[in-house]
């Protein structure tokens, strides 16, 4: 099985004219500083109390998982996050509330579940009714603090519509290309990606769709540790 570990980054630039749609992107200086990002999206972001870094003024990093389905691999990872005392933030769609025994362990054992969309619908497209429609939608077991747009995308609208729900917005500052089910990810590639892209305040995105991920995960935490980073909790 042939193994893979991509990363290409770039930011869209936009304009900032309120009707703009935000792909996030990151460009990484591998200098252990934050990466840049779109400008007029990092605006939106401070404008409607969202973010996409965490206390860059200590050596901390924050785990955060996109869940649109279960592969058969969270498990393995709520068993390694046990093991590190680490809590993380998984951000669920409708689909994945259907794991009724996965989700209840990551509440039981002090996890946060973040709002990912009922439907993982592209909600730049969606007016104003229908992006609320989407976030509402989804029942988590009790109401989220923190929303992720599907797919990165954004604009005004959206983190408006979301914020009025109560929701805050949170990115991400450092990821590699793991959402793919095969072939299995070059774990050491992988793992190396993610150390030159981390820096203080690091809000990582990760996915469970790949047998490789647990893996990783088992090499990355140490290894983060080893460097002197440890592990917190958004609020």
């Amino acid at each position: 099985m042939m193994a893979v570990c991509l990363g290409t980054a770039l930011v869209t630039a936009l304009s900032g004219t309120g009707s703009e749609i935000v792909n996030w992107g990151l460009s990484y200086h591998h200098d252990g500083t934050a990466p840049t990002v779109s400008a007029w999206g990092a605006e939106l972001l401070q404008k409607y109390d969202g973010m996409y870094l965490g206390d860059t003024s200590q050596k901390q990093v924050y785990l955060t998982f996109d869940l649109g389905y279960e592969a058969g691999y969270t498990a393995e990872v709520l068993d390694l996050l046990k093991a590190y005392q680490i809590k993380g933030l998984f951000f669920l769609c409708g689909n994945y509330l259907q794991q009724t025994e996965l989700v209840a362990r990551m509440q039981n054992e002090g996890h946060q579940l973040g709002n990912h969309t009922n439907k993982h619908k592209d909600l730049p497209k969606l007016d104003e009714a229908g992006i609320r429609k989407d976030l509402t939608d989804l029942h988590l077991p009790k109401p989220a603090k923190f929303f992720r747009p599907p797919q990165g995308r954004f604009d005004e609208k959206t983190l408006r519509v979301a914020k009025e729900e109560g929701l805050r917005a949170v990115l991400w500052s450092v990821a590699i290309v793991d959402w793919q089910k095969s072939p299995k990810l070059n774990v050491e590639q992988c793992t190396q990606k993610v150390l030159e892209r981390v820096h203080p305040g690091a809000i990582m995105l990760f996915h469970i769709t790949n047998p490789g991920t647990p893996e990783m995960l088992r090499k990355l935490i140490p290894a983060l540790q080893a460097q002197g980073y440890s592990f917190g909790e958004l609020n």
